[in-house]
């Protein structure tokens, strides 16, 4: 299923490429503050905000669509109530839509995407690695300072799940299992250049 849409994906974008200057090849770094929602995970009402530090590379299509690898690394959020810690990093792969406005100097841009989040947490004094699948959503503008070089600043939202074994059993011996839905968000600005 996965390779079928990869496959359409491909087909579409291709058959919509234009001669245009805004195709091709970029890298985008930047950096934002973030925030953390775990389901109460971490036991605690508040957890202390963080920032991120984003790297991504994409290709322009046509001047309304791209396509985009994000690397995105959280530094550590703490609970304000005990020494629980959270580290998370994310990566992901997603289709960017572009609506540019005067005369293509501006850019509103709409993502969605899916990939992969590790995180590293100590709960209660116990460090644990975990992973799970992530969806992101990612909305925000670009101003064109110079023909290959833009400024970027948006928002961006992750969703994903986490099935926690709560080390106890139910009545017929099995495990049982506590699910949590986090969000981790940040408020970005970042630095596109365009080969």
């Amino acid at each position: 299923m996965k390779k079928i849409v990869l496959l359409l994906m491909t087909f579409v974008t291709l058959s919509l490429a234009e001669p245009v200057d805004r195709v091709g090849p970029y890298i985008a770094l930047g950096g934002g503050y973030a925030l953390f929602n775990d389901d109460t995970r971490m036991q605690a009402d508040t957890i202390d905000n963080s920032y991120n530090l984003n790297i991504i590379g994409g290709v322009f299509i046509n001047k309304y669509l791209s396509v985009e690898l994000a690397y995105d690394y959280y530094k550590r959020f703490e609970n304000v109530e005990n020494a629980n810690t959270t580290k998370i990093t994310v990566v992901d792969v997603d289709a960017k839509a572009h609506y540019p406005l005067s005369q293509e100097r501006i850019d509103l841009y709409a993502a969605f995407g899916a990939g992969q989040i590790l995180w590293r947490e100590s709960l209660q004094g116990v460090s644990n690695d975990d992973k799970s699948n992530v969806l992101r959503g990612d909305i925000g503008v670009g101003v064109r300072a110079l023909e290959w070089l833009t400024v970027n600043i948006g928002y961006r939202r992750y969703f994903f799940s986490l099935e926690h074994n709560t080390g106890t059993l139910d009545s017929d011996n099995n495990i049982i299992y506590e699910r949590y839905n986090m969000e981790v968000s940040s408020a970005y600005a970042n630095i596109e250049v365009q080969f």
